[in-house]
């Protein structure tokens, strides 16, 4: 007979989690990836520019050694640095660091040999693209100028031109990377990245902001004496079937990232593998990921005045009874006998939630 041994144990990592997803989503992690053949291997991770000490910065190139401090100016989590040579498969790289950075990570290319640095940008989105499907990751590129983009999980940064307020002036807009690689994954699940001035003195904005937004670029433009962004997207534009338009902004991917994350934490860590496959354990599953909802709810990751829910997907459980039983005798069992008819090793379930937004159109008619 099953024992309940470890069940509540569920409940408090949901819970736990629920109740830090606000803390862990001030910040998060990012990855950067430079192009650089100074002699000596660096620690890897820097949580702060203190990290970053005289005997690190000698492992870089002048250049590179600024990028960094651009990218910690935005307090991330944690910043992880990696290095490749100008004659380095950047493709290899990727197999190695795969393994060692968060299942939730920001990750950017910067290469300065200009015969590379478009393809570079073009295996980074592959890179990213394949692990967020094939391998459960929710990893987010951000990319310069690519021409495969049109994902979720890849920002498309295509400003021209940025002047920076130090002695490198005037860059390519690829030197902006690092730094909103930093700003993104420092900055708060309560803000979309239009919230904040930037540090450049000024950029090259597209001829037609508009246009440019609505074909998924990520942009720059001059407000007043101040950089920001111009509208805080990602690069996907074709929309299908559960792809909607919500989904084109950062800030929603970023909570939509962290709820998947939460969940398959705590499925992987505290329920995979440890108890039969029936309905009772699956029902204290959906209590606990409803109950996880509720508390992130309260601060606003999910609406509050929504009825966010899990619940077992009774469609999918039917068909995947078929092969056993036959369509036509599933079809007959009512919803409740259907419920307990659990499938092999599938727990089939669906929710329904509604992430929160930020408020960023303004629309005030006045009448007269």
């Amino acid at each position: 007979m099953p024992t309940n041994n470890g069940l509540p144990s569920l409940e408090i990592v949901f819970k736990g989690l629920g109740v830090s997803a606000i803390k862990r989503g001030e910040k998060g992690y990012a990855v950067l990836i430079l192009e650089d053949d100074t002699e000596g291997e660096p620690k890897k991770k820097y949580t702060t520019i203190s990290d970053f000490t005289s005997d690190e910065q000698e492992k870089f190139t002048a250049q590179n050694v600024m990028f960094i401090k651009d990218a910690l100016e935005g307090a991330p989590l944690a910043l992880y640095v990696y290095k490749f040579g100008p004659e380095d498969i950047l493709v290899d790289l990727f197999g190695k660091i795969k393994g060692a950075i968060p299942r939730n990570s920001w990750i950017a290319v910067y290469s300065s040999t200009t015969l590379t640095a478009a393809q570079n940008q073009s295996d980074l989105v592959t890179f990213v693209k394949g692990e967020n499907k094939n391998n459960k990751k929710r990893y987010k590129a951000f990319a310069y100028k690519v021409t495969t983009a049109d994902d979720m999980h890849v920002v498309n940064h295509t400003t021209e031109k940025v002047t920076f307020p130090d002695i490198r002036g005037e860059q390519d807009g690829s030197a902006a990377i690092p730094y909103l690689l930093g700003y993104y994954a420092g900055l708060s699940m309560m803000l979309s990245g239009i919230a904040k001035p930037l540090k450049f003195v000024s950029a090259v904005e597209p001829e037609e902001l508009e246009e440019a937004i609505g074909n998924g670029e990520h942009v720059l433009f001059n407000d007043e004496g101040e950089v920001k962004v111009a509208r805080a997207v990602n690069s996907l534009v074709t929309l299908t079937a559960g792809v909607i338009e919500e989904m084109t902004h950062i800030n929603t991917v970023e909570k939509m990232d962290l709820i998947f994350c939460d969940i398959y934490k705590a499925w992987n860590d505290s329920y995979k593998g440890k108890y039969p496959n029936i309905l009772d354990y699956q029902m204290l599953l959906i209590s606990a990921i409803n109950g996880y909802f509720k508390t992130i709810a309260r601060d606003y990751i999910l609406d509050p005045n929504f009825d966010n829910r899990s619940e077992i997907d009774l469609e999918a459980q039917r068909i995947a009874n078929y092969p056993k039983y036959g369509e036509e005798v599933v079809n007959g069992w009512d919803d409740n006998y259907a419920m307990k008819m659990t499938v092999g090793t599938k727990v089939l379930l669906k929710g329904n939630t509604k992430i929160t937004g930020i408020m960023e159109d303004f629309f005030f008619d006045i009448f007269m």
